[in-house]
């Protein structure tokens, strides 16, 4: 079990009498006393896709009260780095649900839990680290000087936000572990060749073998461009002047199909003016002045080596590293010259960063951390990259989801097998990971919880976008998919799967039924 280092005021707090059961404030600073002899400390990193769910699920009352992690009608408290506000690295602080059977009478007794969850460096951050047992960097919220408290938060309804400074390497503001048990988007083995996180090995057979993995969701991903190229698209598609430019209706989405995503992707093209509309007419050329940057060069916000986004987006459209002969993604070249003529590409750390990269770019300025276009003296530019599906829903960020191959992103076209671009998740430790017992059950419940539909029922209801339902489907290994072959919005199960039932889950795999006695749909 972790120890925390506590600050002065907090230190003195604690040894006036005995640990309380309940998180109490430290009157010095205004912030949460962590206290080791009540508080689960837990380290989880690897997926930032999955962000927005693991939001859901240690902080909402939406959740049945059963099958929640944290009792969610107390006050809970969300730490978040400065730099990227979140981004990066997060931590949740509360008081562990007495609702739920299984985190009741725990042998040690604790009533509190304080999960680090790491978003940076993505996927592969969650299966290499994980594989070594070794310790990488976490957001330290023990140093009261290092955090303030940004907004209070209301019980059962908000958690209370607070920012502590966090640099890689400095002791005083990171906090060095071992992951505890990782998220990837897809199945370990995946994470090699391109895929490999900067400056680690990439995971082997062997590897695999010294992990507990289980296999928890399929998770939908698409396609996503800046607003006002999806505008340009909507003209190109349905006409200049047309009632669909910048409608939100699943009517008025547009479409790139398989070949010209892999086309963007593996940088074969470098100009919107390559992607033809009729005879000589182009994307770019035919755009309204609304919508047209002062350049056609393309911009494309792919994720970074390791990420598990970038990798499924690899699997599913350049067959990488299925296949030997595969090309894979075009490298990061930021910081070339804007009028070279070439697409440039920008690998990002974070499902956060490329909402960040696609969003600034669609505005031409610049918000917070990285400027993604010469400082932006170029103006807006228009960009594409990947996200997902559960992002956005409120489209409050300037990015907006396209269909592929003429399909939209849905939980029905998924269940359907009519849209490709989804992959199964996987939770791993390792098998000699040194732990107390609770501690690991604790690790247990949350795995068991984050695979439940009737939890991911809960947690969809942020991914209701304009244009249909989307976010995660349970895995058919642990649920049984309806017999009518199509998605119960209730209880979410997919029919399909990258796994059969005397294989494990491989993400290189076609999907196909995984019980005999599920009915496939016809229409």
């Amino acid at each position: 079990m972790k120890k925390l280092l506590l600050g002065a005021a907090v230190s003195a707090a604690l040894f006036g009498g005995a640990a309380q059961a309940a998180i109490t404030l430290d009157p010095a600073t205004n912030l949460p006393v962590i206290t080791p002899a009540n508080t689960y400390e837990i380290f989880l990193s690897g997926s930032s896709a999955a962000g927005t769910f693991f939001n859901l699920l240690f902080t909402s009352s939406k959740l049945p009260a059963a099958n929640r992690i944290c009792d969610s009608s107390k006050l809970i408290y969300k730490f978040h780095d400065t730099a990227t506000v979140g981004k990066d690295q997060v931590a949740y602080l509360c008081e562990l649900n007495t609702a739920n059977p299984a985190l009741t009478g725990l042998a040690a007794g604790k009533t509190n839990l304080l999960i680090y969850k790491r978003d940076a460096g993505g996927s592969g951050m969650g299966v290499t680290p994980v594989v070594a047992d070794s310790a990488i960097d976490f957001l330290r919220v023990d140093t009261p000087a290092n955090c303030t408290k940004i907004s209070d938060g209301v019980a059962g309804i908000s958690f209370t936000k607070i920012n502590c400074t966090y640099t890689a390497g400095n002791v005083a503001l990171s906090n060095s572990q071992k992951p505890d048990f990782g998220i990837s988007d897809v199945d370990p083995i995946q994470f090699q060749g391109d895929n490999t996180p900067s400056g680690l090995a990439p995971v082997t057979a062997d590897d695999v073998s010294k992990l507990t993995i289980t296999p928890a969701a399929a998770q939908v991903f698409g396609v996503v461009v800046s607003t006002k190229l999806r505008n340009a698209m909507q003209e190109a598609t349905f006409g200049v002047g047309s009632k669909c430019v910048g409608k939100e209706d699943l009517s008025c989405m547009p479409s790139l199909n398989s070949a010209q995503i892999a086309s963007i992707f593996t940088g074969q093209i470098s100009s919107w003016d390559q992607l033809k509309v009729s005879g000589t007419d182009s994307l770019f050329s035919i755009a309204s002045a609304a919508n047209k940057p002062v350049s056609s060069r393309m911009h494309i916000c792919r994720r970074g080596s390791g990420s598990g986004t970038q990798a499924q987006l690899a699997i599913k459209f350049m067959g990488y590293p299925c296949n030997s002969v595969a090309t894979q993604g075009a490298v990061d070249n930021t910081g070339i010259p804007e009028s070279l003529p070439k697409a440039q590409i920008h690998a990002m750390s974070s499902a956060g960063a490329m909402e960040e990269c696609l969003s600034e770019l669609d505005s031409g300025s610049n918000t917070v951390g990285t400027s993604f276009n010469n400082t932006f003296t170029d103006g807006a530019r228009w960009a594409i990259g990947i996200q997902g599906s559960e992002k956005n829903a409120l489209r409050t960020s300037a990015y907006r989801f396209i269909k592929i191959d003429g399909v939209e992103p849905t939980l029905d076209k998924v269940v359907r097998g009519k849209y490709k671009d989804w992959v199964e998740l996987t939770y791993q430790y390792n098998n000699t990971h040194a732990w107390d017992q609770s501690e690991k059950e604790v690790v247990d419940e949350i795995i068991k919880e984050a695979g439940n539909p009737i939890v991911m029922a809960a947690t969809n209801l942020g991914a209701v976008h304009s244009w249909g339902k989307s976010g995660f489907l349970a895995a058919p290994k642990f649920y049984t998919g309806p017999a009518t072959g199509l998605v119960s919005y209730d209880k979410p199960v997919n029919i399909l799967s990258h796994g059969t039932t005397a294989a494990s889950t491989n993400n290189c795999r076609m999907p196909a039924t995984y019980s005999t006695g599920t009915g496939v749909q016809f229409k």
